[in-house]
C-alpha cells in the first residue's frame, strides 16, 4: 500500500512535461534526498537553534544578547555566503561533485561539539561558551558555502510539477525522525547529569550527520546544459556575475518586494531564539523541557509539510509563505498573553506549522522568481541580500530585553511579521495549473 501511494503521489503524466533524464531517476532522488534530510533532521533535534542550542548557551552566560546571537550567526552565514557561490554553481554541469566537497566541511564542526559540552567545569563558562560560539560561525558559513549548490541539486532532480509533493514529503519523513531524535534528547538531558546529558547527546547526532552524507552521495543527476551568457533586459552578462545581479535588482521589481518582505520576515522572527529560554523561566521548568518544546515544533512541523505539500501544488508558493507568516504572527499574540504552560505549548506548535510552510514556501518561490538559467544567481542573491536582516535581529532583541522586556520584544516581532505578510501578498509566483 505504501509502494502504490508513492508511486501514485509521485507519478509523472505526459502533461507534465518533464524531460526524460529527470524523469528516469525521478523517484530515486526522491528516496535518496528523503534519506538525507531525515537523517540530517534527526541530528538537528540534539541541537536545534531554536530550542536546544538556546538552552545550552544559556547554561554558559546569562546575556540576552550573547544567546540572541546563536541562532542569528547560524542563520545569518547560512544565507550571506551564497551569493558568492552562483557564479561557481551557474557553471557546474553537475552540481553534486561540489555538493559533496561542501558537505564534508559543513559536518566538521559539528564533530566537536561533544568534546566541548565535556569541557564544561574543567575550564571557565566564558571560554566555552566562546568556543561555541567559534563552532556556531563555522556551522553557518559552511551551510552558506553548501546551501546554494544543494538547492540547485534540489532544483535539477526534482521537476517543478512535483516540488511542493517532494518537499512536503520529505520533510514529513524528516520531522518524524526529528520526533524520534527529541524523544531520545528528553531522555539523555533528564537520564545523565550536566553536562555529560548534552555530550552523548551531541555524540548520536554526529553519527546521523554522516549517514546523511552518505545518502547525498547517492543521488542520480542529469547532465545540465550550462550557457555562457545570460540575457537580462538589454544586458548580456555572464551568469553570477555583479553585473547580472545589478541589473537583476534593477529591472525585477517583483523580486525587490520579495526581498524586502524576507528581511522584514527575518527580524520578525527575532522571538523565536527566546521562546524556549523564556518558557524555562516564566514557568519555572527544567532544561529537558527543552527537548520536548522541540517535539512539539516537530510534530506540528509534521502536520505542516502535509497540508503545505497537499496544497503546494495547487495554490502556489506565495500563499503558502502569506499563511505561514500568519501562524507564527498568532503564535507570538500567544506567547505575549499566556498565562500557564499548556497555553504556551501552543506557540511552539504555531512555530512548526510557521517553520514548515516557510520551508517549503519560500523554498519553492525563490526557484521561480527568475528563469532556469539564472536560478543560481537568483537563490544566491535571494539567501544573501537578505542575511543582513538575520544579524539585524540579535541586535534588536538584545536591546530590547536588556531595556525592556520579553513582551515588549514579542509584539515588536508580531509587528515586523504584520508587515512582511502584507508586502509578500504584492509578490508574484507562476500560475498553476489545476490537479485533478
Amino acid at each position: 500500500m505504501i509502494r502504490k501511494l508513492f508511486d501514485r503521489v509521485f507519478k509523472i503524466r505526459p502533461e507534465d512535461n518533464v524531460p526524460e533524464d529527470v524523469a528516469a531517476n525521478f523517484k530515486h532522488n526522491v528516496v535518496v534526498n528523503t534519506l538525507d534530510l531525515s537523517l540530517f533532521f534527526f541530528s538537528d533535534s540534539f541541537w536545534s537553534i531554536n530550542t536546544i542550542l538556546p538552552v545550552f548557551a544559556a547554561t554558559l552566560t546569562d546575556n540576552p544578547f550573547l544567546i540572541g546571537l546563536i541562532p542569528a550567526v547560524i542563520n545569518a552565514g547560512s544565507s550571506i555566503p551564497q551569493v558568492f557561490m552562483s557564479g561557481r554553481v551557474s557553471k557546474q554541469s553537475k552540481v553534486l561533485p561540489i555538493t559533496m566537497k561542501l558537505g564534508f566541511i559543513e559536518r566538521l564542526p559539528y564533530m566537536f561539539m561533544p568534546l566541548l559540552a565535556l569541557l564544561i567545569g574543567r575550564v571557565e563558562d566564558q571560554v566555552v561558551f566562546w568556543l561555541f560560539f567559534v563552532l556556531m560561525v563555522w556551522r553557518g558559513v559552511t551551510s552558506g558555502l553548501i546551501g546554494l549548490p544543494w538547492q540547485e541539486l534540489n532544483a535539477r532532480v526534482i521537476p517543478i510539477s512535483h516540488r511542493a509533493r517532494y518537499i512536503g514529503f520529505s520533510r514529513v519523513a524528516g520531522q518524524i525522525t526529528g520526533v524520534v531524535g527529541s524523544l531520545i534528547s528528553v531522555y539523555l538531558l533528564g537520564k545523565y547529569a550536566y553536562p555529560t546529558n548534552y555530550a552523548i547527546g551531541f555524540t548520536v547526532a554526529s553519527v546521523g550527520l554522516w549517514l546523511s552524507y552518505a545518502a547525498l552521495s547517492r543521488n542520480r543527476e542529469p547532465e545540465f546544459r550550462v550557457r555562457a551568457h545570460q540575457e537580462t533586459g538589454t544586458l548580456q552578462t555572464e551568469p553570477g556575475t555583479w553585473q547580472l545581479m545589478k541589473q537583476v535588482l534593477k529591472t525585477d521589481g517583483n523580486f525587490r518586494r520579495y526581498l524586502v518582505s524576507r528581511s522584514l520576515g527575518f527580524i520578525g522572527n527575532m522571538a523565536s531564539a527566546f521562546i524556549a529560554v523564556y518558557a524555562l523561566e516564566r514557568f519555572n521548568l527544567g532544561d529537558e523541557q527543552a527537548a520536548i518544546f522541540t517535539a512539539i515544533i516537530l510534530i506540528t512541523g509534521i502536520i505542516g509539510y502535509v497540508v503545505w505539500g497537499a496544497l503546494g501544488d495547487r495554490i502556489g508558493p506565495q500563499k503558502a509563505v502569506i499563511l505561514s507568516f500568519a501562524a507564527w504572527g498568532l503564535g507570538l499574540l500567544v506567547a505575549i498573553f499566556s498565562q500557564s504552560i499548556w497555553v504556551y505549548y501552543s506557540v511552539f506548535a504555531l512555530f512548526g506549522l510557521y517553520m514548515s510552510g516557510v520551508n517549503l514556501g519560500d523554498t519553492m518561490l525563490i526557484m521561480e522568481l527568475g528563469e532556469e538559467g539564472l536560478r543560481p544567481t537568483y537563490l544566491g542573491m535571494a539567501r544573501t541580500l537578505t542575511g543582513a536582516a538575520l544579524l539585524l535581529a540579535p541586535v534588536l532583541s538584545g536591546w530590547l530585553l536588556q531595556n525592556f522586556n520579553y513582551a515588549v520584544m514579542f509584539a515588536v516581532s508580531f509587528a515586523f511579521m504584520l508587515l512582511s505578510t502584507i508586502i509578500m501578498g504584492t509578490v508574484k509566483d507562476r500560475p498553476r495549473r489545476p490537479l485533478v
